[in-house]
């Protein structure tokens, strides 16, 4: 049986993208498997999406109003949240042995020094 070569990298990753590729190409052979390679393609494009939202998150209240003038959490948050929901479900039909929890924990663990960041610069803000 010929070894057959690693997927090529999307095109267009960010740099958590690229990480979760490489870690776990590095680790699973998914080349004769071109449907896990497509879930892999989603949920590096997903980890890019969570930075992307993180950053701009950056320096924003947790707070804002809402339509009601209400006090309600910042969109943001909330859409981090669903796409981190998301990178689960995706990394959960990957199906990898044994390190699925593994590979979660490694992008839970690249989502959350993000997030803590993101929470060190976020200003509270009451609004009235």
């Amino acid at each position: 049986m010929s070894e057959q070569k690693k997927p090529r990298m999307p095109r267009g990753l960010g740099s958590a993208g690229q990480r979760l590729w490489r870690t776990t190409l590095d680790e699973f052979a998914l080349e004769a498997e071109p449907h896990k390679v497509e879930i892999l393609t989603q949920a590096c494009r997903v980890v890019d999406k969570i930075a992307e939202l993180e950053k701009a998150q950056t320096g924003q209240p947790l707070t804002v109003l809402g339509s009601a003038r209400q006090i309600t959490i910042h969109p943001l948050i909330a859409e981090v949240r669903f796409q981190q929901g998301l990178l689960a479900q995706l990394l959960g039909k990957l199906g990898l042995p044994d390190t699925d929890e593994a590979l979660e924990a490694k992008a839970e663990q690249l989502t959350e020094t993000r997030s803590r960041a993101a929470r060190r610069t976020a200003t509270f803000q009451v609004v009235r």
